[in-house]
């Protein structure tokens, strides 16, 4: 039986702690449990170093410091105090006093956590693991997924393909431009994402720094506090209540729940296109597509994906809503809101792998499209009743109409009406030349400038 811990993978109640947990386990260094208690500790001790700095306590010697950076998470011993005490913070908070109870730092202990509430720790845990998470896993892989699509769309932006609205053949387009699309909205939305960070507070109990004021008047603790901030690289949230305004966190989630559902929309179509034929998958010999049907190879991770980011921006939606406000100074429900986070970033980073697990899998069949457009002739009768127009005929729209719609039609029955038509000989000669496999506009041009 294979395990992870204590506890067996096989005995885990969700697929992303079980099943996927090796896909995703590099985020558990920003949203598990000892990930946070790890950033509250570091907060912990940071504020000790700034209370020295700012002669609120002893100087530090740099060994003093090397012996309060060296404290790390003991899981079963802040486990047991939490235990005792039923509250996770004031755990950190006894450990690290514990900690320096034995050392020359025993004297300062009591300033551990001064003038705090849980919160200026606990927003400033969040907003590292939030930040360091974005920078280290999601922005790189979303980066290579735009990449990769952006390959893509260079490579095939000659390939002609048949577009579809409604479903239903339109005109003439190429592959590479309609991945261009994606690769386009992607960008954009990633270079937001990546402009959002974090915010965090250090102001004690409503946010207004009463008990440091009232012990330390001397001292500029609005200074303090956001100096403080950004040197454990927190965006500083200087008006606040109890707890830090959740609005970077909402900015953030809207970005990502957006990346997520661009890359939802290409799945699907990803998906109607292997459906269609426009797509090959690569056959992998050891690979079962069906327990009953041998013959079968599916687009499994196209589907993975989709599941996946509707998962996650399930949860990103409901954080969005239930973040956005805090019962006056605060309550506390968005505690158990805010432990589900590890979940809605590994499903969304399970469907980043998927996407590019399904690139790599894909390719576009390119008989098959060419076959499909010159099964469809009539997708020319745009260019030929636009023609007509600047012929001076009224009637165009409704003389092509009338002929084509609704009927599949072949390169015989596009000239035949063209032989129709009250134009000079050379006009007809033009039309003539018209085919759906070469009518895709400016398609190549389009991505060759803007992707």
């Amino acid at each position: 039986m294979s395990t992870r811990g204590e506890i067996p993978i096989d005995l885990h109640i969700t697929p992303i702690d079980g099943r996927n947990y090796h896909k995703i386990k590099v985020l558990s260094e920003y949203f598990s449990e000892r990930a946070l208690n790890q950033e509250r500790i570091f907060v912990e001790v940071q504020y000790l170093i700034w209370l020295s700095k700012y002669n609120v306590i002893q100087k530090l010697s740099k060994k003093e410091i090397a012996i309060l950076s060296s404290i790390s998470v003991d899981y079963t011993r802040i486990h047991n105090i939490e235990s005792q005490v039923n509250h996770d913070v004031k755990a950190i908070e006894l450990y690290i006093q514990e900690k320096l109870s034995n050392t020359t730092l025993k004297n300062i202990a009591s300033m551990v956590h001064f003038g705090l509430t849980s919160e200026d720790i606990n927003s400033c845990a969040y907003a590292r693991c939030i930040d360091r998470a974005m920078e280290k896993i999601i922005l790189p892989i979303i980066k290579k997924i735009h990449l990769a699509l952006q390959k893509s769309a260079k490579m095939y932006r000659t390939l002609p393909m048949l577009a579809r609205t409604h479903g239903q053949p339109a005109t003439g387009t190429t592959y590479g431009k309609e991945i261009g699309v994606y690769t386009c909205r992607l960008k954009k939305s990633f270079d937001h994402l990546k402009s959002i960070h974090i915010g965090g507070k250090l102001s004690g109990n409503v946010g207004t720094l009463n008990a440091h004021i009232a012990v330390f008047p001397h001292i500029d603790w609005l200074t303090f506090s956001k100096s403080f901030l950004k040197h454990i690289n927190v965006e500083p949230e200087m008006v606040s209540t109890q707890i830090t305004p959740y609005d970077s966190y909402i900015r953030l989630f809207q970005n990502l729940l957006h990346v997520n559902l661009i890359l939802l929309g290409f799945s699907k179509d990803m998906w109607l296109y292997t459906m269609l034929g426009y797509l090959k998958q690569k056959n992998v010999s050891k690979e079962v597509g069906s327990t009953a049907l041998p013959h079968k190879i599916n687009p499994i991770y196209f589907e993975g994906a989709e599941g996946g980011f509707e998962l996650a921006n399930s949860l990103f939606e409901l954080y969005i809503r239930k973040l956005s406000y805090s019962r006056l100074q605060r309550d506390l429900s968005d505690s158990t809101v805010r432990r589900s986070f590890g979940i809605a970033f590994s499903y969304s980073l399970l469907s980043y792998q998927s996407i590019l697990e399904a690139m790599e899998r894909i390719e576009p069949n390119e008989m098959y499209m060419k076959e499909d457009l010159l099964s469809h002739y009539e997708i020319v009768s745009e260019a030929i009743q636009n023609y007509l127009r600047t012929k001076g005929f009224q009637d165009a729209y409704e003389k092509t109409k009338h002929f084509f719609r609704g009927h599949i039609t072949a390169q015989s029955d596009v000239h035949d009406f063209i032989s129709t038509l009250s134009i000079s000989h050379k006009d007809k000669e033009y039309l003539l030349t018209l085919t759906p496999f070469l009518y895709t506009g400016l398609a190549s041009k389009i991505v060759n400038t803007y992707v």
